[in-house]
C-alpha cells in the first residue's frame, strides 16, 4: 500500500505539495542555524533573522495548507473496528488448523 493511500489522499498531488513547502521551511531554518554557526559573531543577524523567519512562515503555511487538504481528525483509525481483510474468516480456520500440528511437534522437541 502507498504512502498517500494510507493518508487518504491518493493521487493529489496537492497534499504533496503541502508537505513539501513545510518540508522547505524546515531546511531553510536549519541552513540557517547552520550559517549563524559558521559565521558566529561575524554573522548578519538581520538577514539570518528575516531567513529563519521566512522557513517558519514556509513552515506554517505548508502545515496548515496539509491540514486543510487531508483532515486527518476525519480520518482515523478505530482500534475498536478490525479491518476488513477480504477473506471473510473462512481462511483463518484452515490456517489455524495447518499450523496446530507443527506447533506440537516444536513443543515436543524442546
Amino acid at each position: 500500500m502507498k504512502i498517500l493511500e494510507k493518508l487518504g489522499a491518493a493521487g493529489n498531488s496537492s497534499v504533496l505539495g503541502a508537505a513539501m513547502i513545510a518540508g522547505l521551511g524546515v531546511i531553510l531554518m536549519i541552513l540557517v542555524a547552520a550559517i549563524g554557526v559558521v559565521q558566529g559573531a561575524t554573522a548578519d543577524s538581520n538577514l539570518l533573522g528575516l531567513m529563519f523567519a521566512g522557513g517558519v512562515a514556509f513552515f506554517l503555511i505548508g502545515v496548515v495548507g496539509w491540514f486543510g487538504l487531508t483532515q486527518p481528525q476525519k480520518h482515523f483509525d478505530d482500534i475498536n473496528i478490525p479491518k476488513d481483510s477480504g477473506h471473510h474468516g473462512h481462511d483463518a480456520h484452515a490456517a489455524q488448523d495447518d499450523h496446530a500440528p507443527a506447533e506440537h511437534a516444536e513443543a515436543g522437541h524442546h
